[in-house]
Order: structure tokens, then C-alpha cells, then sequence
């Protein structure tokens, strides 16, 4: 996830001069509230099959909020990668630069941020694990640029977005970000899996807009849940990879029959229904469920995962088990192949917070990867297990 300048567009550069003219205002004595300052850091220790031990600082975030007139805001938040290499970009990502505002009895959002009108927004509160898994990867983890507007009254929960489409991409099963001891070649520990990517090391995103919607619903009894749609185009240059031989982003082991897509095709159909669904008893029981089903062009595929936690209203710990697969479906158009693309993952998350004091926790995470192979190739050992320290500031 790398930040290039030339994707910084008016509307984002507006929302700086927003935020600066706020912080102005409230030094001089204005009206209007002070910006917050908030940030986090994520420091982990990794153990992790291929690799050895290491501590590392994952991530920090810094972010600022804005507030303005009639409950309007701007917010802005970076994100900085130690890790990340930075001859090929730099190691900082415009994580979120919008203004949020309320809008025909809901609100509207402008600009890059969380995807909050499909699927289940995969913020702290709701996936639990400090991990995505391989659900969110392929779906909902990457920010979206647009127009965000989202309803709520009663029970009734729902929204709509016109956005820039995404690119087909992959996300890594068993990655330790930046580390090149688990991609060595001719057998590399991470598994490669579709997902729907921002791409930020050439800073790309689709050259098709798309549109995407959920409606669902808040009960008092703790439950929740939603049907979710997206419509878009598969942009002409995920095409041209779907189709080739040679190795690119949706081909990364490259040859002859390696393809994800078998058949000369011109078809850009890109859609995905999903499902979500959370419920929470007052004793701290939590159990999640997601389901999506995607087109992209000739590839069929879907994704679920179920969560089971406890977060008992005592004490200082947290416990999440999560299952999770994403399958593809196999035909003459898209067969099992070495591409690793072709290939059903399958993962395990365990996961244990133990709060040490406000805004101060530890993470026990392990996760357990499988992957379905084409005959003759060697699964990958791509276990791994981490301790995260949260801090927040």
C-alpha cells in the first residue's frame, strides 16, 4: 500500500486545506471545535513456518478529525509501514481523506475511506481478529473513493455508493509483509488469493466506476444483518492478465495452461452478492457470518467465514476462533492449474486480546492456512502465529 502524490486528487487536497483552516480557527479562538488528534502503533513479534523469529513494527497511524457545522466533519488518516520498501514508492498510505455530512435524513461521505455500503465493514469492532482473514482480503479490506451514503432509521440499516471500481489483485495467505525469506522461488510459503485491490504499488485503481449497496437491519436482541450487492466492469488490463500466459498480477507462476481463464473472452461482467450477519448476548457471547459470490468475467468464486468469540463483561481477556474458505469453481474455462490462483484456501484465526490498561493490549494471534493444490505440487508451510502490542495515543 504505497501513497503516490499524483493520486492525492482536488477533492483530497480541499479536504487538508479544510482540516488546516479548522485548526486555525480553533487556535484563534473560533467557534468551531478543536481538530482531534488521534494514532495508533502495532508492534509484533512473528514466529512463523519459513521465517525466522522477528520483532517488527507493523503500522503506525496518525489521523485527524475536523469537526464542523451541523455535525459535519472532515477526516483525514496516514498510515506508515516500517517495513515496506521504499524504493518502490515509499512506505506511507493515504489511508482516509473525507467529508462526512448529514444528507437526506442520512449522511454522505465524500472522498477515500472504509467501505461502509457492502458487506461487513472489517474495522477493529467488527472482525475482531487484528488480522483481515481471507473474507475481507478478497472483498471489503481495501478504502474506496466516492460517494458514500448510508440510512439509518428503525431497525432499518442500509446504503448506497457510486465509487471507483476496483482492481483484480491478490492478497497473500500466511504473509509476513516485506519479508522475502517466505517468497523465495520455486516454492514461496504464501499463497497468492483474487481479491479486490486498490493497487497501491502502482497506485491504480479500476477504469470503471461501480456501484454498491446493502440493506439490512439493527435489532435490539443484538442482532444484525445485511444483503449486499456490487456492480461493476472488470477494467481491460485485469482482463488481458486473466488471459495470459505470462506472469503478471493474476499469473504469478507464469507458463503455458496457467491462465486463470482458459477461453479467449471479451465478457467484463464484474458482480458480487453477499450476505452478513452478527449477533451479541448480554453475557458477551459474539458469532459472525459472511458470505460473497462473485462474477469476474468467466471466473466464478465466493468466499465465507464464520466467527465465534467471547467477551465476557468481567475481567480482561477476549477470545475469537474464525473458519474461513474461498473457493473457486472449476470448468474448462477455469480449471485447477499451478497457478495458485486456481487453487480453494482454507484458514484458521485463533485469537486472544488481554487488555492491560486503556488504549494498551496484547493480541495472541495464530493462523492456520491450507490450500487445495493441483496434483503433484506440495502444499505451502505457511502457519504463523504473532504477539501484536496496541497502542493507542
Amino acid at each position: 500500500m504505497i501513497w503516490h502524490l499524483k493520486r492525492i486528487t482536488a477533492p483530497l487536497a480541499a479536504l487538508a486545506l479544510l482540516g488546516a483552516h479548522a485548526a486555525i480557527a480553533a487556535d484563534a479562538g473560533a467557534s468551531s471545535p478543536a481538530v482531534q488528534i488521534h494514532g495508533y502503533m502495532l508492534n509484533r513479534m512473528y514466529a512463523a513456518q519459513g521465517a525466522s523469529p522477528e520483532f517488527r513494527t507493523e503500522r503506525i497511524s496518525v489521523s485527524a478529525l475536523a469537526p464542523l457545522q451541523d455535525t459535519s466533519n472532515a477526516y483525514v488518516e496516514v498510515y506508515y509501514h516500517p517495513w515496506a520498501p521504499g524504493s518502490s514508492g515509499g512506505n506511507v498510505y493515504l489511508e482516509s481523506a473525507y467529508y462526512d455530512t448529514p444528507f437526506a435524513g442520512g449522511r454522505l461521505r465524500v472522498g477515500k475511506g472504509r467501505g461502509t455500503t457492502f458487506g461487513m465493514t472489517p474495522a477493529y469492532p467488527n472482525r475482531k481478529t487484528t488480522n483481515y482473514g481471507i473474507v475481507s482480503e478478497a472483498f471489503t479490506q481495501d478504502r474506496v473513493q466516492g460517494l458514500q451514503y448510508t440510512y439509518q432509521k428503525g431497525a432499518l440499516d442500509a446504503g448506497i455508493a457510486i465509487r471507483e471500481g476496483m482492481r483484480l489483485g491478490t492478497r497473500n495467505i500466511g504473509e509476513l509483509s516485506g519479508d522475502s525469506n517466505r517468497v523465495v522461488k520455486p516454492e514461496p510459503n504464501q499463497v497468492p488469493h483474487l481479491s479486490f485491490r486498490d493497487l497501491g504499488a502502482t497506485g491504480d485503481t479500476s477504469d470503471k466506476l461501480e456501484i454498491a449497496g446493502r440493506v439490512g437491519g439493527v435489532w435490539p436482541n443484538g442482532l444484525r444483518g445485511g444483503v449486499s450487492f456490487l456492480v461493476g466492469r472488470v477494467d481491460k488490463r485485469d482482463l488481458a492478465n486473466l488471459l495470459s500466459t505470462a506472469v503478471n498480477t493474476l499469473n504469478p507462476v507464469g507458463g503455458a495452461g496457467t491462465a486463470l481463464i482458459q477461453t479467449p473472452t471479451t465478457n467484463k461482467t464484474r458482480n458480487v452478492v453477499g450476505f452478513d450477519v452478527e449477533y451479541k448476548s448480554p453475557c458477551g457471547f459474539v458469532a459472525q457470518g459472511e458470505f460473497y459470490g462473485a462474477k469476474a468475467s468467466l471466473v466464478r468464486y465466493n468466499a465465507w467465514d464464520v466467527l465465534f468469540g467471547l467477551e465476557p463483561t468481567r475481567g480482561n481477556m477476549r477470545y475469537y476462533v474464525r473458519y474461513s474458505q474461498q473457493n473457486i469453481k472449476h470448468n474448462a474455462d477455469v480449471p485447477l492449474t499451478a497457478n495458485p490462483l486456481s487453487w480453494d484456501t482454507r484458514q484458521v484465526s485463533l485469537s486472544v486480546v488481554q487488555t492491560l490498561r486503556k488504549n494498551l493490549w496484547l493480541q495472541y494471534e495464530a493462523e492456520i492456512n491450507d490450500e487445495k493444490p493441483l496434483p503433484g505440487i506440495p502444499k505451502r508451510k505457511n502457519n504463523l502465529f504473532f504477539v501484536e502490542l496496541f497502542t493507542g495515543f
